[in-house]
């Protein structure tokens, strides 16, 4: 069985704006420490208004990824496909291996010719996804 966090995102609850990487720090209390050393993070839900002459294409993290590679040196967290004007759908969601229970979590917004933006506003939801706790760490330390 698997055990989720959700963990909600925006623009107006960010505790630093570095440039224009958004920076949210979640407090260690938060998380349960029962949880697996290692988590699946997917970008399940987003609600965007962008500056009008923007177009997001992507969204980029801090959060360490073992199995996600983008050659311009970041962690992809989603690709984004826009609709019509501010609406946007993400495609089927990147299952980024991480390590659970993050402090921080930054967040980047990009254009198609990878420069960053900041968004009028935004809303987005992170589901962290755990497996068995020992199952995960017997597998972990048979890949090695």
């Amino acid at each position: 069985m698997e055990i989720y966090d959700y963990i909600v995102l925006s623009s107006t609850t960010k505790n630093q704006l570095q440039g224009d990487t958004y920076e949210f720090l979640i407090p260690p209390v938060w998380y349960n420490e029962m949880r697996s050393p290692v988590a699946r993070v997917e970008l399940v839900q987003i609600h965007l208004t962008k500056h009008s002459t923007k177009k997001a294409a992507y969204i980029t993290t801090n959060l360490t990824a073992n199995n996600v590679f983008y050659n311009k040196g970041k962690t992809v967290l989603g690709l984004l496909n826009n609709n019509t004007g501010n609406s946007y759908q993400i495609g089927e969601p990147l299952a980024i291996s991480t390590s659970a229970r993050p402090s921080k979590i930054d967040i980047t917004f990009h254009e198609p010719d990878d420069s960053s933006f900041q968004p009028d506003n935004f809303k987005l939801v992170l589901k962290f996804s755990y497996g068995n706790s020992k199952d995960t760490s017997l597998k972990i330390q048979y890949q090695n």
